[in-house]
């Protein structure tokens, strides 16, 4: 599999970004109170916690299976 292929069907993938105004985690439940991601030591931040800028975190998109693949190394706090 090359960089630019999706693992799951080998097709060609196209890089764009996962935006949000609000900072960008992997958390092992949804927060119901909040529409900020509740942190616990589980969670994982995709992006580079800033309040006052858009946050964002490369990915690349698998049109035939609708699979997002992100890469998140260098972006945690």
């Amino acid at each position: 599999m090359s960089k630019n292929n999706c693992p799951n069907c080998d097709e060609e993938m196209k890089k764009g970004y996962i935006q949000s105004g609000t900072r960008l985690a992997w958390v092992p439940k949804v927060s119901k109170l909040s529409v900020e991601p509740s942190l616990s030591k589980e969670s994982v931040l995709l992006s580079k916690q800033n309040r006052f800028s858009i946050n964002y975190v490369d990915a690349y998109l698998c049109e035939s299976c609708k699979k997002v693949i992100i890469d998140y190394l260098g972006n945690e706090d």
